[in-house]
């Protein structure tokens, strides 16, 4: 079974994100996802309206909970260019369909879009590994493990752990590198 994996090399991120010219669809949902660890469900329900006021507001398709997610400035900026350049509406869906714009495009399309940008740089890639890729980030930047278990709706900080890549051969590199006091 082949389980999605984050990106933890900063370099390749970079390498994701250059596949795809800057302004696109495609490098919107790239950008969308790695800045908010939201399922690629929930990603596509975002709408132009909530976007432009830097937040995605909605019910998670997978537990049914009401959530509010704040959206950084530099990712409000994108969208805010793309939605001018595309002559979007309020009520439009933010990826929407080229062959209809009154819906979003499909978790089918959104996975070849994700896979594509990891075939060009080498790696397999999937929409679950930009979601985990940004708990993997955040955790790596200070974020505290409880607050990214309750980002993730996780029950224990162990499974958030685990769902991130955090593994015993990288507890084992702190303890085995690291010295205090001696």
């Amino acid at each position: 079974m082949n389980t999605a994996q984050p990106i933890t090399d900063p370099v390749m991120i970079r390498e994701v994100m250059e596949v795809y010219k800057k302004g696109s669809k495609q490098y919107l949902l790239l950008a969308y996802s790695l800045n908010t660890g939201l399922r690629i469900s929930d990603i596509l329900r975002a709408n132009v309206q909530d976007s432009l006021q830097g937040i995605w507001k909605d019910r998670e398709e997978k537990t049914g909970k009401e959530k509010i997610i704040q959206l950084n400035a530099k990712l409000q900026l994108l969208i805010r260019d793309y939605v001018e350049a595309n002559d979007l509406q309020p009520d439009d869906f933010l990826f929407y369909s080229n062959k209809n714009r009154s819906k979003p495009i499909s978790r089918v399309q959104a996975h070849r879009i994700v896979a594509k940008a990891g075939e060009m740089i080498g790696i397999t890639l999937s929409c679950h590994s930009l979601r985990k890729t940004f708990g993997y980030m955040a955790y790596k930047n200070g974020v505290d493990l409880s607050l990214l278990q309750y980002i993730f709706n996780h029950s224990t900080q162990a499974v958030t752990l685990r769902y991130i890549g955090i593994t015993q051969d990288e507890a084992n590199k702190v303890t085995s590198t690291m010295t205090i006091g001696i």
